[in-house]
């Protein structure tokens, strides 16, 4: 199998470390991590379809929370937390205030 066609590998050589909330749970993890035009969005999740590999779930990014390691080349840290849109969708979410 092509390195590039390997699913357990990042497509994108960057990284962000951040703080996730899925329903109750807060825990932290290490996802992919974008740019589309311009502001940050976290790869919560991959879907394959046909073959080619695409963005199920996803969590935009305060850009003035994201801040670079400077430690761990192509690694990002965010300051804020992200949700998992799937409890969000089911109304499982906790409300902070």
């Amino acid at each position: 199998m092509a390195e590039h066609d390997r699913r357990s590998f990042p497509r994108t050589p960057l990284k962000v470390i951040h703080r996730h909330r899925m329903g109750e749970r807060t825990f932290r993890r290490v996802s992919e991590l974008v740019f589309v035009n311009g502001r940050p969005r976290a790869m919560l999740e991959w879907v394959n379809l046909g073959g080619v590999r695409s963005p199920l779930y996803i969590a935009e990014l305060d850009a003035g929370k994201l801040r670079r390691s400077t430690h761990a080349r192509n690694t990002y840290y965010y300051d804020g937390e992200t949700v998992d849109p799937r409890y969000e969708d089911a109304g499982l979410s906790s409300t902070a205030g």
